[in-house]
């Protein structure tokens, strides 16, 4: 009901200042434009108005958050507590099989992953785990202990439990961003040079985890041999990628246009099924469907969000913006985070939630607000 409360004027005065409102904007305005010269079918760039809607969205709920300071506590505390019984259910899958887990096995060295998939639960654990740590430095008493206690399974959880590899870097991300924003720089400098020993330790103590890497390793040698792996499939996906956005590199092909044109590009014209649904890289996607002009406004919302964390006054939301706007960037070189579903719900959302809650904290006592 918020968009029917009023107060148009000043949400309004708000979100003019916003970057993230225009960048949102014009990002989502590269895609409608390129309705006007694609050649895909009807239903593709449908489908890609529909997928990114809720990149435009974010200018619909920015005004709407900005005003409502409950529904923002709210919204991250609901996160919280909905990562919370992930995390529980992903444990309690080691010796149980539950009826809502997506693994239905058990046991220690195997995955375990609760909805979706293992990728959209690693992004969201690994925010989860900065969210913690943030969270921990500011409370007290058994809200304090609550948080640290979560620290560790949390990231057990993608390090032993997961078979993820994707989150073992997102994870690696959100704890620098944690070190290098904590306000005392000593203790900054030891956690990045306890980062290599962190790692270490995972991999001494994580079969799993030692399994994907030595997988890694060997389907990135065999890449131009079998372009079917993961790793092979994604490196497949930037040479033929690179090669359609050399054919049309100002303005790409098109909304939609990926989907078949990629076909043209591949080296068996069978394999069309296996790579057309998207190029598993945020920025490639971008490239082939708008080119230059869509990669520079997908930059354009990645700026916005740096812009927005170096005005805000408070350390809290500028570290957790920070987060997120690094975890969007680094796993949009793996896949497409604004194109998959349960990952544009994630970033999209949150996205709002924390630009909005880092842009009203500019004031001058905001350095002490709290989560």
């Amino acid at each position: 009901m918020a968009p029917l409360a009023g107060r148009w004027r000043e949400r309004w005065s708000n979100l003019r200042q916003h970057p993230v409102f225009w960048a949102a904007l014009t990002l989502y305005g590269v895609i409608v434009l390129g309705i006007t010269y694609t050649d895909a079918p009807t239903s593709d760039w449908l489908l890609s108005l529909n997928k990114y809607l809720k990149v435009g969205a974010i200018g619909v709920w920015l005004p709407i958050l900005m005003t409502e300071p409950r529904v923002r506590k709210l919204a991250l505390w609901g996160f919280a507590l909905a990562m919370t019984f992930v995390l529980g259910s992903t444990w309690a899958n080691v010796w149980w099989v539950l009826p809502w887990s997506e693994t239905q096995h058990t046991g220690w060295g195997v995955s375990h992953h609760v909805f979706g998939d293992y990728i959209t639960q690693n992004v969201m654990m690994s925010f989860f785990v900065l969210l913690l740590l943030i969270a921990g430095q500011q409370t007290y008493g058994w809200r304090r202990w609550l948080c640290w206690s979560l620290v560790l399974p949390s990231i057990v959880s993608i390090t032993h439990l997961s078979q993820g590899r994707t989150g073992l870097v997102l994870v690696a991300t959100a704890l620098l961003v944690f070190a290098v924003s904590m306000p005392r720089r000593k203790v900054a400098f030891i956690a990045v040079a306890l980062a290599p020993l962190t790692l270490g330790l995972a991999l001494a103590t994580s079969s799993l985890m030692r399994d994907r890497v030595v997988q890694a390793i060997g389907e990135a040698r065999q890449a131009d041999t079998d372009p079917y792996s993961s790793i092979g499939h994604r490196l497949y996906n930037q040479r033929t990628t690179l090669a359609m956005i050399a054919d049309a590199p100002l303005i790409g092909h098109g909304t939609g246009a990926y989907h078949t044109r990629i076909c043209e590009y591949l080296d068996r014209a069978e394999d069309c099924h296996i790579f057309h649904w998207h190029p598993h890289n945020q920025y490639l996607f971008f490239g082939v469907n708008h080119g230059l002009v869509g990669v520079i406004a997908y930059l354009g919302l990645l700026a916005a969000l740096c812009v927005t964390v170096w005005r805000s006054e408070s350390t809290t939301w500028k570290s957790l913006l920070l987060g997120l706007t690094a975890l969007l960037a680094v796993n949009s070189l793996f896949n497409s985070p604004l194109w998959s579903a349960r990952e544009s719900h994630f970033f999209t959302l949150m996205t709002a939630l924390l630009s909005a809650q880092a842009w009203v904290s500019r004031r001058a006592n905001a350095a002490h607000e709290t989560i």
